[in-house]
Order: structure tokens, then C-alpha cells, then sequence
């Protein structure tokens, strides 16, 4: 059990990362939310599903659905986002790579954008989304690196029907 005023303390002040670098540390999320805990290196993608109440009470209650309802007192299930986290990790590795297979303009601005010492630094967050964007259309599936394009297909019919 977390000892809760070891985790306030830790909490009350929550930025533990600078807005324009890569995350270097996380604070470690239990089943009551944020513990206080400190781990190197970035937390990985994952979404906090709503568990629906049942809308009747029922007198049978198997021992899966009490496993399932009890063990989180928020409410909700945690589930990895596996695609999220494999497409980070090769854009990371396409970073540290210098950009390969882009067009020459493509390389200048994502240069540009990643310069620590330009004014104007635009936050880490937006420039990992840019550079997330420019690697599929530009890089995925070339030189050994992934062809997202197929694993994209359908999530993006289910949520951007008739977008390219």
C-alpha cells in the first residue's frame, strides 16, 4: 500500500519533465491514480476504459465479474495501446537516426523544429506529433522501418471514414 503522505508530497509538485524535451521520468499510476512514485524513462500509452454499472442487480454474480469490478476501485480499465507504443518507439529511433528517407525540405524544418538553441522552441509534445505525422507519410516502410500504413487502415476507417 502507498503510504499517502509520501505521495501528496511527491504530487505537489506534479511537472517532473521540461515542456520542450523528451520525458525522462513518470510517476507511477496504481489503481487509486497517481501513487508518487518516481520511474526513469516515459510512461507508456494506455487508456482508462469506463467499466459500465449494471443497470440491474443480478443474484448470480460469477467469480470473473467480482476479479473484474473489484479490483479496480476507479471504475475503469487500463489497456495498453500497443500500436501508440511500437509507432513511438520507431519514431524515436528514426530521431536518433537524423530523419532518414524524407525529402530534403521535410529534414530542414523537423532540423529546425528540434534546434535547442532556436527562439520559439515549440513544446516537445507538438513536435513528436509533427514529426509522428511526417514519418508515416514519408518514412514508414522504407529502410527496414515499419509500413504502418495497413495497421492504420482500419482505426482510421472506424474514426476518420472517407479521410485519407
Amino acid at each position: 500500500m502507498v503510504d499517502v503522505d509520501t505521495a501528496v508530497d511527491a504530487l505537489a509538485n506534479p511537472v517532473i519533465n521540461r515542456p520542450y524535451d523528451a520525458p525522462t521520468a513518470h510517476f507511477v499510476v496504481g489503481p487509486n491514480g497517481p501513487t508518487g512514485e518516481i520511474r526513469p524513462g516515459r510512461r507508456t500509452s494506455e487508456s482508462f476504459v469506463p467499466i459500465p454499472r449494471a443497470k440491474k442487480k443480478s443474484t448470480h454474480t460469477s467469480v470473473y465479474e467480482q476479479a473484474t469490478f473489484e479490483l479496480d476501485v476507479t471504475g475503469e480499465r487500463r489497456e495498453q495501446n500497443s500500436l501508440i507504443n511500437q509507432i513511438r518507439d520507431e519514431v524515436e529511433l528514426w530521431r536518433v537516426r537524423g530523419y532518414e528517407h524524407v525529402t530534403h525540405i521535410s529534414r530542414k524544418l523537423l532540423l529546425h523544429w528540434a534546434d535547442p538553441t532556436r527562439e520559439n522552441r515549440i513544446l516537445y509534445g507538438q513536435r513528436e506529433a509533427a514529426e509522428t505525422a511526417i514519418f508515416l507519410a514519408e518514412a514508414a516502410g522504407k529502410g527496414g522501418y515499419t509500413d504502418w500504413h495497413r495497421a492504420l487502415e482500419a482505426t482510421n476507417e472506424e474514426y476518420n471514414a472517407g479521410l485519407p
